[in-house]
């Protein structure tokens, strides 16, 4: 089989029926600001992190909006196999992982509602054993969809209460379907 060479501009549009794009010039990559997408969120968790300035350090690319707060002073989320079942729960709610974000408060202990308001923009906060007065609100009804300020929120077990107790499970599920 011998190569195909075409110098004609005319047989390019035989050969190319996609558009083509002429990019002047590439801006150079800056790889400090590129995140590592390898990092494991099982490692051990760092020091407290300062949200004002920087912002905060998430899972997930909050397409929906959701808001999903753990406390874990162990990892830099949450434990790999917590991971995964609070995958298979979006999952049943025919949502993914990008359409969350997940954050560690155990990393940002002044964070408050009106931070966590304004950064995410959220409609939805989901507490994993956390008490909602951590992030300064009054207490809401435990394991009840509750709304402050126009923002949706279900306090409930931690995950790691719930891994291993059936009847914690169903009862988290039937109110994380409503949101």
């Amino acid at each position: 089989m011998s190569d195909l060479k075409a110098t004609h501009p005319l047989s390019l549009q035989f050969l190319i029926n996609e558009d083509i794009y002429a990019i002047d010039t590439i801006p150079p990559v800056d790889h400090a600001a590129v995140p590592d997408l390898s990092a494991d969120l099982s490692a051990p968790a760092a020091e407290a992190h300062d949200f004002t300035s920087a912002g905060f350090d998430y899972l997930g690319e909050n397409n929906r909006y959701m808001l999903l707060l753990v406390n874990d002073p162990a990892n830099k989320v949450m434990p790999q196999k917590e991971l995964e079942a609070l995958q298979s729960i979006l999952g049943a709610k025919k949502m993914e992982l990008k359409d969350v974000a997940i954050v560690n408060l155990h990393h940002y202990p002044s964070a408050g509602i009106e931070q966590l308001k304004t950064f995410f923009a959220c409609t939805s906060i989901v507490l994993f054993g956390i008490n909602p007065q951590l992030i300064k609100i009054p207490a809401s009804g435990f394991n009840e969809i509750g709304n402050f300020e126009g923002i949706k929120l279900l306090s409930t077990f931690g995950f790691p209460e719930m891994m291993g107790d059936v009847e914690k499970k169903k009862a988290f599920w039937n109110e994380m379907k409503k949101l």
